[in-house]
């Protein structure tokens, strides 16, 4: 099981309708939906929406490509 301190929430976009959950991210990488076990369309598949920029990508740690601006 794992540590309250290894679950992290996260903001997370169903990969098949779009529809935006405040979800739990477990240490194995799996996303969940707070409260429940998939989307209301049915799927099970969800993305963490990335704060900055385009939403609809997964969140990555960008820092490594990101220019400053002077």
């Amino acid at each position: 099981m794992a540590n309250r301190d290894d679950v992290q929430r996260e903001l997370a976009k169903c990969i098949n309708c779009g529809s935006v959950y405040a979800a739990r991210r477990w240490p194995s990488g799996k996303i969940v939906p707070i409260g429940s076990t998939s989307c209301q369309c049915g799927s099970s598949d969800f993305r963490l929406v990335n704060d900055v920029g385009d939403s609809s990508e997964p969140e990555s740690d960008s820092s490594a490509d990101r220019s400053s601006v002077e």
